[in-house]
């Protein structure tokens, strides 16, 4: 089929093309729906300018994606965890910090290796992710529980001539993602959990269900996880939405307003 640059020639039957080859080059159903929509809104865009007279792509249906189960951790398996790293080591005290740190913010690995010492705003409790998906930097918080082992861990960690990776090895040298996932799989293996599997990720998700149970909103959430879109979000509230009715109960406006 021939293709144009000219969106005023664009049909719905090209697309369908396009979106037929994004397939059978194994596109994520998740990523050909986002062009999609970007696609949906920029025709709507010129559609409200006059620039051209239809949307071609309105009628467009989002493709399917298969629902998947996403783990996490239990309070019990998190505070298990927890214990499981020699905290009089060096790399047993780095190990635990780094847990606690996936937990307290739900960053992704990527960004977890990637944090240097001058990322860290310890004093407005932050820390600068710049090593973010889609190169976009952003603001995590960190409680006072996990400020304190991480200035810790700072001092301890020393200075390092040449090296500002805020998590090193024994050798000095900046950690490995590998690593840090080897690291996790030892710790979830003395720890004996079952049904779940350690990992960065893990961690992750359970920061989100936490957050999302404890009364987060999902607008928040979107901006410290980093999510371009809120799809991944909604999987978040979705899964875990049987504790908002309970939320609800608690904060309900007209709860308050009748209360004895």
């Amino acid at each position: 089929m021939d293709y144009t640059t000219n969106p005023a020639l664009l049909t719905e039957a090209m697309i369908k093309d396009v979106i037929r080859r994004m397939m059978d080059y194994s596109l994520s159903p998740t990523t050909i729906n986002h062009r999609l929509r970007s696609l949906k809104q920029f025709f709507s865009y010129l559609v409200t300018e006059a620039m051209v007279s239809k949307n071609p792509a309105d009628r467009l249906d989002k493709q399917k994606t298969k629902k998947t189960i996403i783990e996490t951790f239990t309070e019990e398996q998190v505070a298990l965890l927890l214990t499981m790293p020699n905290k009089a080591t060096f790399v047993g005290f780095r190990d635990y910090v780094i847990m606690l740190l996936l937990l307290d913010t739900g960053i992704r690995l990527s960004e977890l290796v990637g944090i240097k010492l001058y990322d860290l705003k310890l004093t407005e409790n932050e820390v600068l992710i710049t090593e973010s998906k889609g190169g976009k930097h952003r603001r995590v918080f960190v409680s006072p529980r996990t400020k304190e082992p991480l200035k810790k861990y700072i001092r301890v960690r020393g200075e390092i001539p040449g090296n500002q990776f805020l998590f090193v090895g024994a050798d000095n040298l900046p950690i490995q993602r590998r690593n840090v996932q080897e690291r996790l799989s030892i710790y979830g293996q003395k720890a004996r959990l079952q049904g779940v599997r350690v990992s960065p990720h893990t961690f992750r998700h359970t920061f989100a269900k936490m957050y999302i149970m404890r009364g987060g909103d999902a607008f928040s959430l979107q901006a410290i996880l980093g999510h371009s879109t809120l799809d991944m979000v909604r999987n978040y509230v979705n899964l875990w939405g049987s504790d908002l009715q309970k939320m609800h109960r608690q904060f309900s406006p007209v709860e308050y307003l009748f209360r004895d």
